[in-house]
């Protein structure tokens, strides 16, 4: 299988996490997969990542994605094809990433996501990031997966990529008890929480979703 290394030249390995990782692609599989990017997509991690999957649009086959690996080994990173085809995504991104848009790293957006779960008391061991856009015409965001010790979903973050603005926030931890005087058991009420639901459930783009998401939302709007 093929397999290219992209050396750091230099630069850091924060500096280099993002968007640059659309040049890597370039380099390996050419412009025409990068304008195609749909979807950037990391393991859990402690700090930043060192594993992505990029899913892009196949620029040979109409409807089709195709998706490749990104590690980091040292200070290179590795380039493996993971497969291509119509079932790779369960859901497609509304348009490609516009690179140049994304003012805002991985790493500033884990910070804009610390400060918000600082506030509502929310401790978590990993994040997982996903870069999308979600919206026709939108900004691209970062769906931002806070995970626990124990590998469960405790809150999702949703950042502009392009501003660093918080769009969504779910925390598990500020579960709504429905009484007959709270407000989450009236019918706007509910209609809030189905907004924050289907929020968070539109950034399950892939069958590879946290496991842990059902559960996250059992306990959110119980």
């Amino acid at each position: 299988m093929k397999r290219l290394l992209f050396a750091l030249a230099g630069l850091t390995v924060s500096a280099f996490a993002n968007p640059e990782l659309a040049n890597i692609i370039t380099q390996e599989y050419g412009a025409a997969t990068t304008e195609g990017i749909l979807l950037l997509q990391s393991a859990p991690s402690a700090a930043e990542p060192v594993q992505w999957s990029v899913f892009a649009r196949d620029p040979f086959r109409q409807g089709d994605v195709v998706r490749a690996n990104l590690n980091l080994e040292g200070r290179s990173w590795s380039v493996r094809p993971a497969g291509a085809g119509r079932g790779l995504l369960r859901r497609t991104p509304a348009e490609p990433i516009n690179f140049s848009k994304v003012k805002v790293r991985s790493s500033e957006a884990r910070e804009v996501a610390s400060r918000a779960a600082a506030e509502t008391n929310t401790v978590f061991a990993t994040v997982e990031y996903q870069l999308a856009v979600d919206s026709p015409g939108m900004a691209p965001e970062w769906g931002i997966a806070l995970i626990n010790a124990a590998g469960a979903e405790v809150g999702f973050v949703l950042v502009n990529a392009e501003n660093g603005q918080i769009a969504l926030q779910n925390w598990a931890n500020q579960a709504p008890q429905p009484m007959r005087n709270d407000p989450a058991a009236t019918p706007g009420g509910r209609a809030a929480q189905g907004v924050k639901e289907a929020g968070r459930r539109a950034w399950d783009w892939t069958d590879n979703a946290r496991r842990q998401t059902g559960n996250f939302f059992k306990e959110l709007f119980r």
